[in-house]
């Protein structure tokens, strides 16, 4: 029997299980069909553009993970799987990363490596590379009361003068170490992959509507014991944007390289974004989470970069604040994970 799941804001019915949020069945008009089946090796025609583990060309994308699974990808609708030895877990993981992805940018969505989280003001997005936090600040701000918008893969949508972000998962995908750092064992943790010490978290609190972006933090780590914010200009913005595209690769080639440019260049002009600095060693979540959060509630209620962000200078370290002392209470549409 097939399930189905709600992710990136689409209805998803699925032959195989999901790391995606379950929706009670039967459900009507999804989005999109995920079903186990045959995978050509190659694609044939024109206009293909392969690298060693992908082929794609407009409109279809094929990925093969070695010893796990084949993944066919097309028109923004439908995915068919060849499992190739891996078990589900794996087979479910790598799918909705690259695969999903690149639907994703196949319905046009531009997408970001990131987390996000909403605060009052709209959402806040937490960028950067694989392993630099993103996930972990994210946590931290779950924690202190700002519901769970996505974690891994921001969708970005523009619609007309505003910028935004959709909602993705309810779940954290959260390192082992994390897990310790924030006293999160015990939660109903769920290992995402064998042999990879990485889980599924469900959040506390999220939000299941879009939310226009207010300000997008890029993370980076430095040698220096310092935390540092730094507001950037609107070229920088797009430069970092362009360079924090998930699965960038995929967008040309599946013919959405115009489509990536144009919601860049939109996000660069119209959402605030600052430089994120943080040390190597030791990683100073807390910190990190405090800072961020005073940059979010100096900011002033606009999305538009001629009111940018008030950067507010570091203080002098404290407890680490509860859910109950982040904000007067979640955004419309934000709310408890039941």
């Amino acid at each position: 029997m097939p399930a189905f799941y709600r992710a990136h804001g689409l209805r998803v019915c699925s032959a195989l299980p999901l790391p995606f949020d379950s929706l009670p069945a039967p459900v009507q008009d999804v989005d999109v069909t995920v079903r186990l089946g045959a995978v050509p090796v190659e694609l044939s025609g024109r206009d293909i553009v392969r690298s060693a583990m992908w082929q794609a060309r407009p409109g279809t994308f094929l990925m093969e993970n070695e010893g796990v699974a084949r993944y066919l990808v097309e028109g923004g609708r439908e995915v068919t799987v060849a499992p190739l030895g891996g078990d589900d877990a794996d087979v479910a993981a790598f799918l909705a990363n690259t695969p999903f992805t690149v639907l994703l940018q196949q319905r046009g969505l531009l997408t970001l490596h990131g987390a996000s989280v909403a605060t009052d003001q709209g959402a806040v997005l937490l960028l950067g590379r694989s392993g630099i936090g993103k996930s972990s600040l994210a946590a931290a701000l779950v924690e202190r009361g700002f519901p769970l918008i996505a974690d891994d893969v921001a969708g970005i949508a523009i619609a007309g003068e505003r910028v935004m972000v959709l909602p993705a998962s309810t779940s954290l995908r959260l390192w082992a170490d994390t897990l310790e750092q924030m006293r999160w064992r015990g939660r109903g943790e769920s290992k995402m992959r064998r042999g990879v010490e990485k889980y599924l978290v469900a959040a506390e609190r999220s939000c299941a509507e879009p939310m226009p972006i207010r300000a997008a933090f890029v993370l980076t780590a430095s040698a220096s014991n310092a935390i540092g914010i730094e507001p950037v200009s609107e070229r920088d913005a797009l430069s970092l944007l362009w360079s924090n595209t998930h699965r960038r690769y995929a967008m040309a080639a599946i013919g959405k390289g115009r489509t990536r440019f144009c919601a860049v260049a939109a996000m660069a002009r119209r959402v605030p974004v600052a430089l994120v600095t943080r040390p190597r060693h030791p990683f100073l979540l807390d910190a990190l989470a405090d800072r961020v959060q005073d940059a979010c509630s100096a900011a002033s209620v606009s999305a538009e970069r001629t009111q940018p962000l008030t950067v507010l200078p570091p203080r002098e370290p404290r407890k680490r604040r509860t859910a109950h002392s982040a904000s007067s209470g979640p955004p419309p549409g934000c709310g408890a994970t039941s």
